[in-house]
């Protein structure tokens, strides 16, 4: 059985760990999309067996983020400087996002099982907005501070 070279290997879990970003990111636009622009019970329908849809997604993704997160700490761990850089700070800040987008994404999850068990309503999706928007903007925020950590 072929050995992949460390080189390769790390670079795998590089692109695993931005095509998870990107399902995570995108599809909590998506959602976010069709919650805030549905405005009929058949709409809130549509959106809310997205949302659905996006949290099983999503919790695949944040699995992946997680474990190429450590993978690539493995990987790079040695050469990374200091938290007590400005790098290592802003790393740090990054992993603090994560963390708080972990813990808003359960309650998030929670919601969208407890809605789409109800009958689909308009109203049902005020409460998706707020969480859906915090989630796009904190995965926002995640990735601008990746950007940073990039260059």
């Amino acid at each position: 059985m072929p050995v992949l070279e460390p080189h390769a290997l790390s670079l795998i879990i590089r692109w695993a760990h931005l095509a998870a970003m990107a399902v995570a990111l995108g599809g909590a636009v998506l959602v976010s999309a069709l919650v805030f622009t549905r405005r009929s019970p058949a709409g809130a329908a549509v959106a809310l067996a997205a949302a659905a849809g996006y949290e099983r997604l999503f919790w695949g993704a944040a699995g992946v983020l997680v474990m190429t997160g450590i993978g690539n700490l493995g990987a790079f761990g040695r050469g990374l400087p200091f938290p007590a850089t400005g790098w290592g700070e802003t790393f740090v800040v990054k992993l603090w996002g994560v963390v708080a987008l972990l813990a808003i994404s359960l309650p998030r999850s929670l919601i969208v099982l407890r809605v789409v068990s109800s009958p689909a309503t308009v109203d049902a999706l005020g409460i998706l907005r707020r969480a859906y928007g915090a989630t796009v903007a904190l995965l926002a925020i995640i990735v601008a501070v990746a950007e940073l950590l990039a260059h």
